[in-house]
């Protein structure tokens, strides 16, 4: 049968020390593997509050496996998914061609735009530190000649 490229989202339960949540990763990577299903990225997207408690758990650890598999085998992943406590939710979901070519498109661009603020914000830090410097450069002498004097308050012109 032909292989599809899908998308399998997994909340596993965020109170789960890390090495455990990596052992349920692990697990599942071996899974795939054994039903002969080729893992292409495994997205760790890290501990996250919920938006809702999801049996009566109010943070979650989320991972996206992006697989290549036949549908046949959608049913037995999810299923697993199912029968394993430590999985608050899961969704697996087909990706067509050229929705991945639109993904892959986006990520490409934002890569680009973020390289782009990235050597802005270099260039604002490093004139910000040559104006900081040139300011620091100057002597003391001129900056005292160049500071004008603070308007005298009544008792001071009194006692001149």
């Amino acid at each position: 049968m032909q292989k599809k490229f899908y998308e399998s989202y997994i909340i596993i339960d965020g109170n789960l020390e890390d090495a455990a949540i990596e052992e349920e990763i692990k697990k599942y990577e071996s899974f795939f593997s054994k039903n002969e299903v080729e893992i292409v990225l495994v997205n760790r997207m890290g501990r996250k509050r919920l938006a809702y408690p999801l049996n009566k758990r109010l943070n979650g650890f989320y991972v996206c496996f992006e697989i290549h598999s036949s549908p046949e085998l959608i049913s037995k992943i999810e299923r697993t998914y199912k029968l394993d406590e430590n999985i608050l939710r899961y969704l697996t979901i087909f990706v067509s061609p050229k929705t991945k070519t639109e993904k892959e498109e986006h990520f490409k661009n934002k890569a680009i735009l973020q390289s782009k603020y990235d050597e802005a914000k270099e260039k604002l830090e490093l004139s910000n530190a040559a104006a900081k410097e040139a300011a620091e450069a100057k002597p003391v002498e001129e900056t005292v000649k160049a500071a004008t004097p603070v308007k005298e308050t009544a008792k001071e012109a009194v006692v001149k």
